[in-house]
């Protein structure tokens, strides 16, 4: 018997991510008889996890997922879109195949909270009323927060953005198309608000010097990365390795930098130099020193925030540094509103000091489904999320550093005898044939 290499590797993969799982694993919840109807906002990677969970475990389940979108993305493959190594077909599906069984799903979008009223309004369908609410609905880009470039332009003067799967698609053939020139200087940054994956800035940033040395063609390039704080990363033993990685390879990082234009035409960034760098907190101002940078490809991060409808909502965060994303308010541990106890938040939008990322909604769901179960049935809610989220930085081809960690930039690394800050060939393979199949097979199955 044979087997192709992309099947040893996603089987190999497999291995290594059931030791994540198990050494990440929740004990979970028998089945539940309580009867409530209960509204999920979002079809994404948390909305169908979330529903997956709860119609597992609920005999009488009334669960209805409100999602506008046909077509389902793995969004952690944008990245290696843009490295050339998924093709732009592999991170798609279509939702109706994802979403469990016994959900009804209104393809439609949420454009009001009522939690007073214990209702929700969509733009074609009115009202859905809701005992309880889920919400999960993502985050959004800002790029109007950033003069000269929008979503639709993207590709215009060389600016890209790995965040939009078209923006990925044009990222990975302006990178190839780098071999072609005769020299250049590359800038990369990333943003003042939280975000998804903080480390995709970071990722592409090194998945294109590395294409470039792998083509000969390095030393004909300038490369930039602008970074908004006063580190790469947090925690710390993570971030001083990746400035290890960047002065290695010849990388200039500026700190407290803010990108707030961009001339497309004349290919020209405009930084805002920071004086305070607490996240969210520095206004765009005219006292401030405003930098003019040349380049000849410019990666941009978007800053991003909570959907319109959750920003209007009485359920935002309306003070701290939180408030500019418009983040919803919730208890970190228990994922519970606080003013709303019939609600569930969990996610991007969920306005707690975790990392944005899938990670941290793996390990989110079945606290968040053990929570609002527990609240059907009267009990007190005793399931609690400790922060964890992990960012497998692809720092080569080839080689991946693991951060993992929790609230207060607590080290949680799954395996706990290895040396946190170095990149392994494991972690890639994790990364590029295993954490996919994991997504759809366990995660958004509930089984993880």
């Amino acid at each position: 018997m044979t087997i192709s290499r992309r099947k040893f590797l996603t089987v190999g993969a497999a291995g290594i991510g059931g030791i994540v799982v198990a050494e990440r694993a929740y004990d979970f919840f028998s089945e539940s008889k309580v009867k409530a109807k209960i509204v999920i906002v979002g079809g994404g990677a948390a909305g169908i996890t979330m529903a997956a969970y709860l119609s597992d475990k609920l005999r009488y389940d009334d669960i209805v997922i409100v999602e506008p979108n046909e077509i389902h993305h793995y969004q952690p493959g944008y990245t290696l879109i843009a490295a050339d190594v998924f093709s732009p077909e592999e991170v798609l599906k279509p939702t109706e195949n994802l979403i469990p069984r016994k959900v009804k799903w209104v393809k439609d979008s949420v454009v009001e909270l009522a939690p007073d009223q214990n209702y929700v309004v969509t733009a074609q369908n009115g009202k859905i009323s809701y005992d309880f609410l889920v919400l999960a609905p993502g985050c959004q880009m800002d790029f109007n927060q950033v003069e000269g470039v929008t979503k639709e332009t993207l590709g215009e003067g060389n600016v890209h953005c790995i965040y939009d799967y078209q923006g990925a698609i044009k990222c990975r053939d302006a990178i190839k198309e780098l071999t072609s020139q005769k020299e250049g200087r590359l800038v990369f940054t990333d943003t003042y608000t939280k975000l998804k994956c903080g480390g995709a800035p970071k990722k592409i940033c090194l998945i294109t010097e590395d294409y470039l040395k792998d083509n000969n063609r390095r030393n004909d390039f300038v490369i930039d990365y602008y970074a908004n704080a006063e580190e790469l990363m947090k925690p710390a033993v993570y971030g001083n390795r990746l400035q290890e990685i960047y002065d290695e390879r010849g990388i200039g990082v500026h700190y407290k930098h803010r990108l707030v234009s961009v001339d497309t035409a004349a290919k020209k960034a405009v930084f805002q130099v920071l004086e305070k760098t607490t996240q969210g907190e520095v206004p765009l101002g005219e006292e401030q020193e405003l930098v003019t940078v040349d380049y000849d490809l410019l990666h941009f991060t978007p800053p991003m925030g909570a959907p319109a409808f959750v920003k209007n909502s009485p359920l935002a965060i309306t003070t701290g540094s939180l408030r500019h994303g418009g983040w919803a308010k919730v208890d970190q541990e228990t994922l519970i509103q606080p003013d709303y106890p019939n609600i569930i938040i969990l996610g991007d939008v969920a306005g707690t000091p975790a990392s944005k990322t899938g990670a941290a909604i793996r390990m989110q769901a079945p606290v968040a489904a053990a929570n609002l179960i527990s609240i059907m049935e009267g009990k007190e809610p005793v399931a609690k999320y400790d922060g964890y989220s992990a960012c497998p930085i692809v720092t080569e081809y080839g080689k991946v550093l693991m951060c993992e960690f929790g609230y207060d930039d607590k080290l949680l690394p799954t395996i706990p005898w290895l040396d946190p800050a170095v990149e392994r060939g494991m972690w890639w393979m994790l990364k590029v044939h295993g954490l996919q199949p994991m997504y759809y097979h366990g995660m958004l199955k509930g089984l993880m």
